[in-house]
């Protein structure tokens, strides 16, 4: 009790230090208020008289239990009863946000009746998290009303959620759609998700995929511009026959992870708007992905193992690339040809040094000189060195051929004090092409 007056008390003493919050129209005062999560919002209704039902007016809800009502039924109560309220008492026009995060103690049938009193006013955003510990009995599904909204504009969905899609979709507006590590009812609910929505641009699906729900992914979007595909494989025996299909002619960002195994094939098209890729594989025996990268400007590649040794000849021609950052199971070959084969190459950060530990192919000088080298690669960073010969090969090559280089960061690993001085005088002898080129070693 002496805490929610000490609260109050503040709250007034914030407004009648200068109030000049109380003085702007009750459309500004809504505004700020919509910032705010719902909670904090109503508190404001201790303000004066004019603020008392200020928070009614408020288009976004957002609702966020505490942890305490994890273990406590009655403060689990008062929350539900805390929504149920704010529900019947607010006079907004629209919702223009439903947000709820909560575990999934309420039951289907609350969640539901929440979601629902939000959709019938004209709802724009959707943002729900449902605890991901939910027993299999607990998972929640969404009404099917929520996949007939035609106002809505950003669904959000993470957790203990069923996503169980009705014979029939329609969601002319959605514009966002994220799917994190939610249930699927069978494998074709994404797809015929997708199939309902006409203007979407961005799209985030993290999965796990499990022995008895085995999805294919067909995602064929003309106006897709971002799109975020995290697969995690909950088993390591059997056969893994997943496929991913993509088609999205205007994607300019692409995040792809798939963590213990690759699907069985992927089916992907050029991707002429490109402009950033993040791509992290356990193995690269599929490549078609990655030569769909063709005109991408940044690109970050992460293997977990399985060296990659590509033919030169089947190797990519980086057209646009500006900036190469390279993971994992990376061997010499797999710089040579990207240095030869990114003419507008700036900057390259190469990390975790498995290559080397693991056997990777000796540095060989790219012939001929790489046309980055002689007019764009003026940064390049070193994570990881161990001092071996191929490794000062490799700087002393940079050193001496990249006309334009302006930083050259190296960083060391296991070596002693001795070893970094001599590493460093060596370093210090190799002939430098660009005079204005800063060479250091941490």
């Amino acid at each position: 009790m002496a805490n929610s007056k000490g609260k109050e008390a503040s709250l007034k003493a914030f407004i009648s230090s200068d109030d000049k919050i109380s003085n702007l129209p009750d459309a500004v005062i809504v505004r700020i208020l919509s910032f705010l999560p719902t909670k904090k919002a109503v508190e404001t209704s201790v303000l004066s008289k004019r603020w008392v039902w200020l928070w009614t007016l408020v288009p976004t809800l957002d609702f966020e239990e505490s942890f305490r009502c994890m273990f406590d039924d009655e403060a689990r109560m008062k929350f539900a009863h805390f929504v149920y309220r704010v529900l019947l008492l607010n006079k907004a026009d629209s919702v223009k946000k439903f947000r709820l995060n909560c575990n999934e103690n309420y039951g289907q049938f609350c969640i539901n009746t929440w979601v629902c009193s939000a959709i019938e006013r004209g709802l724009q955003e959707v943002d729900i998290c449902i605890s991901e510990e939910a027993e299999e009995e607990d998972i929640v599904k969404l009404p099917s009303d929520l996949f007939l909204t035609k106002t809505l504009k950003v669904l959000k969905l993470r957790g203990g959620i069923m996503f169980d899609v009705p014979s029939s979709v329609s969601l002319p507006s959605l514009k966002i759609l994220h799917l994190l590590r939610v249930n699927y009812a069978n494998g074709e609910s994404i797809l015929s998700f997708i199939s309902g929505c006409l203007s979407l641009e961005e799209l985030s699906i993290d999965i796990r995929i499990r022995p008895q729900t085995m999805v294919n992914f067909n995602i064929s979007i003309p106006t897709l511009k971002s799109l975020s595909l995290t697969l995690y494989y909950d088993f390591h025996d059997g056969p893994h026959e997943e496929e991913v299909e993509i088609n999205a002619s205007a994607l300019e960002y692409l995040h792809y992870s798939s963590s213990g195994f690759t699907p069985k094939q992927y089916y992907v098209e050029n991707f002429p708007c490109i402009i950033e890729a993040n791509i992290s594989f356990p193995d690269c025996h599929k490549t078609q992905l990655f030569r769909a990268l063709n005109r991408v400007k940044f690109l970050r590649l992460v293997w977990h193992r399985n060296f990659w040794r590509p033919a030169r000849n089947s190797f990519p021609f980086f057209v646009n690339l500006n900036e190469l950052e390279l993971h994992g199971a990376i061997n010499w070959l797999v710089v040579s040809l990207f240095l030869q084969n990114s003419p507008k190459l700036e900057t390259l950060l190469v990390h975790d040094k498995m290559f080397v530990r693991n056997g990777g192919c000796k540095w060989t000088q790219p012939r001929p000189v790489p046309t980055c080298f002689l007019s764009s690669l003026s940064m390049v960073c070193f994570k990881d060195f161990e001092g071996l010969d191929d490794e000062l090969k490799m700087v002393e090559y940079f050193l001496k051929k990249a006309r334009v280089l302006r930083t050259m960061e190296i960083y060391t690993i296991n070596l002693s004090s001795d070893s970094k001085r001599c590493f460093l005088k060596k370093l210090s002898m190799f002939q430098k092409s660009s005079k204005t080129c800063q060479l250091s070693l941490n």
